[in-house]
């Protein structure tokens, strides 16, 4: 039997997500059965596109649709709440970074989903890159020797607090938004937890826009292993930038040396619709059209998306949850990229170091 997903969410990133899930139910993989969304016309919209049951309450959703996972795609600071209740109704989960604003939120999600045997799957697809995963390898095989430092820059567009998110913009940051992420790839990529925290930010711009959050923020972070990495995280980005996000990471071992742009994958288009130079990547989510089975996604954004599917199939197959540890970004993992943003959060509040082992 097909598992039944349900999704929790239905606006810019939850279309992302209805669109690869509707495509894996069109090729049989899945069945989508419906979405909660706390706003009536995104729901009519997204119900006719993706022939799914609507909800404006998730939670009657939950307790009706008889689901074997959910995806919550909501904006940040309502995760933990939402994740609360999936979890003590049983039901297989796949939660959007972060995890939570705080590691006492994320601690208390973790411990539910526990308590109540379900899978807490957070949705880092920064992992699924092939080129970060070839990175890993490559330090895991001691190619580029003991890690000594390492360099990240991560940007947005302006558009996205001031349009796109600009109902919850001030309960975010970059750091949360879009930092998030390379906090928890460098975990992944050193298996080493964070010991110490610094960090500065700027709260100038936004702010005369009325939106009431930083700017940017720049983190620098020390490893159990002695490895530190500098991470500049923006979101004021002008709009005629040539992509909506600007990412990369740069790594230096004792022995070799790595660098990603993690955005510029080579290539670039311009035309009078757009009227601007577009650098676009490929990598992340692109679509083509199949003669069976209709809209075909591929990359490692959607890969993430898919393997929570394949971990879902499994476990209604009879595969043991506990088998499944480690093979996926699960929430224990996921506590310690929230613990760096909430302690660069206080640092750059405070203009001092945080001791993590002190905490």
């Amino acid at each position: 039997m097909k598992p039944r997903i349900g999704i929790i969410g239905g606006g810019i990133y939850g279309t992302k997500m209805l669109s690869v899930y509707s495509a894996a139910h069109k090729k049989g993989e899945i069945e989508l059965v419906c979405l909660a969304d706390i706003k009536e016309k995104i729901l009519k919209e997204q119900e006719k596109k993706f022939s799914v049951k609507g909800y404006l309450d998730y939670k009657e959703m939950i307790r009706k649709e008889n689901l074997d996972g959910v995806a919550v795609v909501t904006p940040d600071y309502l995760h933990r709440e939402i994740a609360l209740e999936v979890a003590n109704q049983g039901i297989h989960m796949l939660v959007q970074k972060p995890l939570d604003l705080s590691v006492k939120g994320a601690l208390e999600m973790v411990e539910t989903a526990k308590e109540n045997n379900v899978m807490l799957y957070v949705d880092f697809h920064k992992r699924f890159d092939p080129v970060h995963i070839q990175l890993k390898k490559d330090i895991e095989e001691g190619k580029i020797g003991k890690v000594q430092y390492g360099y990240i820059w991560a940007e947005n567009r302006i558009v996205l607090p001031t349009v796109w998110f600009k109902e919850w913009a001030m309960n975010s940051s970059p750091a949360w938004f879009l930092g998030i992420h390379w906090f928890d790839l460098i975990f992944w990529l050193l298996k080493q937890k964070p010991i110490k925290i610094y960090a500065t930010s700027n709260k100038d711009k936004l702010v005369k826009l009325g939106i009431d959050t930083i700017d940017s923020i720049q983190v620098k972070i020390e490893f159990e292993n002695g490895a530190n990495f500098s991470v500049d995280c923006s979101w004021i980005l002008p709009n005629s930038f040539s992509e909506r996000v600007n990412q990369g990471i740069r790594i230096v071992g004792s022995d070799g040396i790595w660098e990603i742009d993690s955005q510029n994958r080579g290539a670039l288009y311009c035309n009078e619709e757009e009227q601007q130079t577009i650098v676009p990547n490929f990598y992340s989510m692109t679509k083509r059209e199949d003669p069976i089975n209709g809209t075909i996604f591929s990359g490692y954004v959607v890969e993430s998306m898919q393997f929570f599917i394949k971990l879902i199939t499994m476990l209604k197959r009879g595969v043991a949850l506990n088998d499944l540890q480690g093979y996926y970004p699960s929430g224990e993992e996921a506590v310690v990229s929230t613990q760096i943003a909430e302690a660069a959060h206080r640092s750059a509040e405070r203009r001092e170091i945080i001791d993590l082992k002190k905490e």
